[in-house]
Order: C-alpha cells, then structure tokens, then sequence
C-alpha cells in the first residue's frame, strides 16, 4: 500500500507539471490570439506611426558638422620640459592658484567656453539677427554653446560647431580659433607688461640705493651692482616680450566646409517610431482582449451562466479526476499475484 501511495504521490506531482505546461500554453496561444485578432489595428497603427516620422524626419533641417583642432606651441611645451623640477613644481603650483586648471590645453578650453569669446563671435557673424533674435542675448550665447563642442585628445583641443549653414559651421570653428589666439595675446601681454613695469621699478630702486655707494658695505655693494646689471637685462627681455606679437596656438587643422550633413539621421527616426508604435500597439491588443473577457464574463455571470473562468476550473478539476482514476487503475494491473494474495490474507 505503500508504495501504491508514492506511485499515487509521483503521479499527482506529473500531473501539476503537466497541468502547468498546459496552462502556459494556452495562455500563448491566448497572447497569440489577441495579436491576429487585432492585427489590422497593429498594422494601422504602425503605417501612420512610420508615415508620420517620415513627414516629421523631412521637416527637420539638416545640420553640418565643422571642426577645427589646435595645440599649444611647440616652444611652451619644451620649455615646461626644459624647466627644472623644483621651478616646474612652482609653476604647476601658481598656475593652479591662478587659473584653477593643471594643464595648458585645460586653460584653452575654458577660454573658449568664457563670455568673452562668445560676444566676440555673436557679433562677428551678426548671430543675432541670424538666429531671428532680437531682444534677449543670453539665447543667443545659449544657442551658440549648445551648438558648440569641445573635445581634448591627447593633448588636442578639438573645436565641433554645427550649423544649418555648412559654410557658416567652418567659419564658427575658424573662429573660435583666432578668439583663443587673440584672448592669449591678451592676457599674454597684460602679463608682460606687469613683469615690465616690475623689473623697471626695481631696477630703479637699485640704481638710486647705487647713487650713494660710498655709504654701502664693499661686499653689499658688489652684490648690488651685480642685481643692477641683471635687472638691466632682464628689463630690456621684458620689453621685447611686451613688443613681440607671436601666434600663441599652433592649428593642427582649419575647419573646412563639410560636404555631408550630419543630422537629422532619417532612417533611425523611422525605426525607432515605428518598433514603439509596434510595442503599443500590441500592448493596446492585449488590453483590449483584456477588457472585452471581462465583459463578457460579467454578461454570463448576470445572466446565471458559467463564466469562463468558473468554466475553465471546473473542466480542471474534471480532468484530474480522470487522471488519477487512470493512474490507478493502471497501477493496479501491474500489481503481481503474490501481492494480491498478501492482500486476501
């Protein structure tokens, strides 16, 4: 009997797997069923989906892409390189101070992004009345910077402007070039001449404390004149640096007009409204089969009849019986003679 039990046993736990594979089952095909039901919705709704990115995706306009790149010269470099460490440690240090930035092409990048490069630019190319703005700057400088990419690789600072206009995104980028060379200029020369006016300042404080000299110790006085020589020179470099008016940025490479555009991409647009209206629509299939059960299950339940749900249970129930019934019956005629017997006795 008791291994009549765990026969019984293994069967019933068949019989739930079975039934749960069963029941997947029908519950795809259900899902499959309500997609064909409803297929010419899905259908419909994806060829005004595609249709209206396709009317969409023409009436963008087409945006070109130029870029510029540039990197420091080639004689700051070496002379970072050159610098011994303590001084290039001291250098590193004041420049962070300063600037807030570790490195040269850092610095560029921040001097493109400044307010003063964009204004600059805005008027050069009259982006006010070229963006149809009238009143406020500040979108105009939001425009131009959303517009605007700035890339460092590898020590390269690259210059991305896109524009309608292929010839005005090439010359956006060449300018902002020559806006980084003049900001440089700039601050550059500021920075001479403060070093200027310094060495000249303290040249002369030496040269009046030289006029008296008789009352100056011989050794001080050595050193002195030797800081008057020194200072000597070093005004005279000081404003050599202030006069000259060297390219502070080498260019790698000018922008040049582009000859494909770089946006809107048209194709992506349209597959990807076409796979979302795809997914809702079978989504709106499988809500509608939803809602239209269950009305009709409310409908037969009011009227006194199974519903399907009561039905479906019921047929289960039904059928498990039968198979457990099967599942004995089979069990008992496999049983031998001799166990019959044990069970007469």
């Amino acid at each position: 009997m008791d291994d009549i039990r765990d026969d019984q046993s293994g069967a019933d736990n068949t019989n739930e797997a079975v039934e749960a594979i069963r029941t997947h089952e029908i519950n795809l095909l259900e899902y499959l069923f309500a997609i064909y039901k409803y297929r010419w919705m899905i259908a419909l709704i994806c060829v005004v989906a595609v249709a209206a990115a396709v009317l969409y995706s023409l009436s963008l306009p087409k945006i070109y892409s130029a870029t510029a790149s540039v990197i420091p010269p080639l004689d700051v470099l070496q002379m970072g390189s050159a610098t011994p460490d303590r001084l290039k440690a001291m250098r590193s240090s004041m420049l962070i101070d300063a600037t807030g930035v570790t490195s040269i092409t850092d610095m560029y990048k921040g001097i493109l992004k400044s307010g003063a490069v964009i204004d600059a630019i805005i008027d050069r190319f009259n982006l006010m009345e070229v963006y149809g703005e009238s009143q406020y700057r500040s979108n105009v400088r939001a425009r131009l910077r959303n517009c605007t990419t700035i890339e460092i690789k590898e020590g390269i600072v690259n210059i991305t402007v896109e524009d309608e206009s292929p010839e005005r995104a090439a010359a956006l980028a060449n300018a902002y070039v020559d806006e980084l060379d003049r900001q440089n200029k700039r601050l550059s020369s500021g920075q001479a001449t403060s070093k200027r006016i310094f060495m000249e300042n303290r040249f002369k404080e030496i040269e009046k404390e030289l006029s008296n000299i008789e009352n100056i110790p011989a050794k001080q006085a050595q050193i002195k004149e030797m800081l008057y020589e020194m200072l000597g020179r070093e005004c005279e470099l000081a404003r050599i640096e202030e006069a000259k008016s060297m390219p502070t940025i080498q260019v790698l490479d000018e922008a040049i007009v582009p000859e494909k555009k770089c946006k809107p991409n048209r194709r992506q647009i349209v597959k990807l409204y076409g796979a979302t209206a795809l997914f809702c629509s079978i989504l709106l299939a499988f809500a509608r089969e939803y809602f239209s059960q269950l009305k009709n299950n409310h409908i037969q339940g009011r009227n006194g009849l199974p519903t399907n749900a009561k039905q479906d249970e019921e047929d289960s129930r039904i059928g498990e019986v039968q198979d457990r019934r099967r599942i004995v019956s089979a069990l008992r005629r496999k049983r031998s003679p001799e166990d019959k017997t044990k069970d007469l006795i």
